[in-house]
């Protein structure tokens, strides 16, 4: 972790499309004059990154410390369906938006790589072909920057 406490964020994969698509329909919603779904979205995904730039892991928040947010990020570490033991889940509930899902890895205990961003439209675990192309982002990422452990 950097000495600021944070670790540092990268986008990899298609995840800053993703941001760019928050940015423009909650833009588009404030130009209307109607501020809805895509700015309340643009809200809880911007406090819930700060959330995770702090601390990525699943187990607890700050150390045990509760954060005074009310919406803390549903993280979950992927186990089943990966072949890497390193990658977890942000769920974010968008109502009537998506049931958005980014996945990323803790990579050498300081970097939180952002490798994929998709809309899930089913029940239960993530499924492989959703998991498949984060892996291969990741691996690109490795032949540059090697996992040290």
């Amino acid at each position: 972790m950097s000495e600021s406490g944070k670790f540092k964020i990268i986008y990899e994969g298609n995840v800053s499309e993703f941001e760019k698509q928050i940015l423009y329909n909650s833009d588009q919603e404030v130009i209307k004059g109607k501020p809805g779904g895509w700015c309340q979205l643009a809200d809880v995904y911007a406090r819930q990154l700060a959330i995770i730039s702090h601390n990525p892991y699943p187990e607890e928040l700050d150390g045990g410390k509760s954060m005074d947010d009310e919406t803390p990020p549903s993280v979950k570490h992927i186990y089943k369906n990966s072949i890497y033991g390193n990658l977890y889940r942000w769920g974010i509930q968008g109502g009537w938006t998506g049931n958005h899902r980014i996945i990323y890895t803790i990579h050498n205990y300081h970097k939180v790589i952002m490798l994929y961003y998709f809309d899930k439209q089913y029940n239960g675990l993530i499924k492989r072909r959703d998991i498949v192309p984060a892996e291969l982002t990741y691996e690109k990422y490795c032949a540059l920057d090697p996992n040290l452990y």
